[in-house]
């Protein structure tokens, strides 16, 4: 589904590998869901509170790849398959990152709804198998403790 691939577009484009800046959240804001959005600017909002409160401490989302489950992230991307339910689409994602060795190769699921009149992402249900993966879904590595 195109709402997939240009949400990647635009965080490739702008560098984005973690919780956004708010210059870089406006810019994807037109294709994610405002819960999305708004879980972003808590994380955002977490991140500088605790480099705030301890600066020694290497706050939460900082480093790795969040929107793929290789924390190294990924070096390409593409649409493998798209399955649509209702007003739900789950575009299973292909991703290779071959600065690895060997190159590590692995879906993950986008979660497509309909809101605001289009198509906009909803969550990421990573789905690499190795231990060291991220697990589970965007939307719940969001939500910080």
């Amino acid at each position: 589904m195109e709402a997939a691939k240009r949400w990647y577009a635009v965080l490739d484009s702008l560098g984005v590998h973690t919780v956004p800046e708010p210059a870089a959240l406006e810019l994807l804001r037109p294709y994610m869901t405002d819960t999305l959005v708004q879980l972003m600017q808590r994380a955002h909002a977490v991140r500088d509170s605790v480099r705030g409160l301890v600066p020694r401490e290497k706050p939460p989302f900082v480093d790795g790849e969040l929107f793929a489950s290789l924390f190294e992230g990924y070096t390409e991307t593409h649409a493998q398959a798209t399955r649509v339910v209702g007003d739900t689409a789950l575009v299973i994602m292909a991703f290779t990152n071959d600065t690895q060795t060997p190159t590590v190769r692995w879906t993950d699921t986008v979660v497509v709804v309909r809101e605001r009149g289009g198509y906009v992402v909803a969550d990421l249900r990573y789905g690499a198998a190795w231990e060291f993966a991220t697990h589970g879904r965007l939307r719940t590595v969001l939500t910080f403790p």
